[in-house]
């Protein structure tokens, strides 16, 4: 059944859409909002590939004919998915290693070539190697150990964040010259054609401006799904010129639920990010991770400054391990505790989770790095007495 994914998760909204394509009333541009881990990219890719007639497709993300342009944290799932490959060894944990890794894959079109630096011009070799490795592995069958290994091996590489990036360091927002090249793969004649952009209200002026004049002019068979969490950040003339679908935030109850039925795991998680990077990182990471979150939390409740050199180590850590956005999950469920407990007056920890929240905000909307955002925010939150 056509968005089967999508209506699992969002029965109604995944309703809506078909409504309105069943009436012939879905347009060509389209806008996914909601909050992060709420089903857009589940649904972007279940639309997309329905479009393009190419749903047999859709568990393993094999398609020449859609362009994923990711904006958001990529190695955490592919870690994850690499670790129930080797331990589960099942049909599901496969399908989750292939579909994790074309994720990343979808942003190294051929289509994008043209548009790429210097820099980042090098990944899209590499990235053809490693989807012939998701090729042999697409088959259904049983695998060895030593095949394991060597798909496993093979898939590793993608771990470098400038290969998860494009070339770049840190996730970041689409490109005028990337935009462009989206423009002239439109304008090419043949099959239906679907791009997705993830939070293309970060993107420069330039950027949104050459948007804005693809939607105006849409060309034949072209399709395109923004897909964003700050709505109200884009252009009124880009929001007049989509059709709009909601993703209301699915809740820690049914995210739990979804985690144990997705990946056949009895612990409960309130969050993608927790399950990602508890699943994803070996012991001596969450050791470490627990040090500092221990560190800061205390900082955090005292309104005591960590000492001496210890706030940059813990800065350098989460950077390596890229575990910006759990840390800062579990810095407020640490809080919340704290005031249950009686450890810090209420309207302490309210101004405290209120600045930890703006986290993501500060990220997105002023389009400041992981690392200073969160620096400045804990320095700030740490200062509230």
């Amino acid at each position: 059944m056509p968005l089967d994914n999508l209506l699992r998760i969002q029965n109604k909204t995944a309703s809506d859409i078909l409504h309105s394509y069943s009436s012939g009333l879905l347009p060509q541009s389209l806008l996914f909002y909601g909050p992060k881990n709420s089903g857009r990219l589940t649904g972007a890719m279940d639309l997309s590939f329905f479009l393009t007639g190419n749903e047999e497709n859709r568990d393993i993300l094999r398609s020449n004919s859609i362009i994923y342009l990711p904006f958001r944290e990529l190695g955490g799932r592919i870690k994850t998915a690499l670790e129930l490959f080797k331990t589960q060894k099942t049909r599901s944990a496969r399908l989750f290693l292939i579909e994790s890794v074309r994720l990343t894959l979808m942003q190294y079109h051929p289509a994008l070539s043209v548009s790429a630096s210097s820099t980042s011009s090098q990944y899209f070799s590499l990235a053809g190697e490693i989807d012939e490795v998701l090729l042999r592995a697409e088959d259904n069958r049983d695998y060895s150990d030593k095949e394991i290994n060597e798909i496993v091996k093979s898939v590793e590489r993608c771990l470098d964040p400038r290969f998860l990036y494009c070339g770049k360091k840190n996730p970041s927002a689409v490109s005028i010259d990337q935009i462009r090249a989206v423009q002239e793969y439109f304008s090419q004649l043949g099959e239906e054609k679907v791009v997705v952009f993830e939070n293309v209200e970060d993107a420069t002026d330039g950027a949104k401006n050459s948007l804005l004049k693809m939607l105006e002019e849409p060309e034949e068979k072209s399709h395109m799904i923004l897909l964003s969490s700050n709505p109200q950040k884009l252009l009124e003339t880009i929001l007049s010129r989509v059709r709009k679908f909601q993703f209301p935030p699915l809740g820690e109850k049914k995210t739990a639920t979804l985690i144990k039925e997705k990946f056949g795991v009895w612990e409960e998680y309130p969050s993608f990010d927790s399950f990602f990077f508890e699943k994803g990182s070996g012991e001596e990471s969450r050791r470490e991770f627990d040090k500092d979150l221990d560190a800061v939390s205390e900082a955090l409740i005292l309104s005591k400054p960590l000492v001496g050199e210890k706030e940059e180590e813990i800065l350098t850590s989460l950077e390596k391990l890229s575990a910006w956005s759990h840390f800062v999950e579990s810095l407020l469920y640490l809080l919340e505790n704290a005031w249950k407990e009686g450890r810090i007056s209420s309207i302490n920890a309210k101004k405290k989770a209120e600045i930890l929240n703006s986290y993501s905000i500060s990220t997105d909307v002023y389009n400041m790095g992981q690392r200073m955002a969160f620096d400045l925010l804990l320095r700030e939150a740490i200062s509230v007495k």
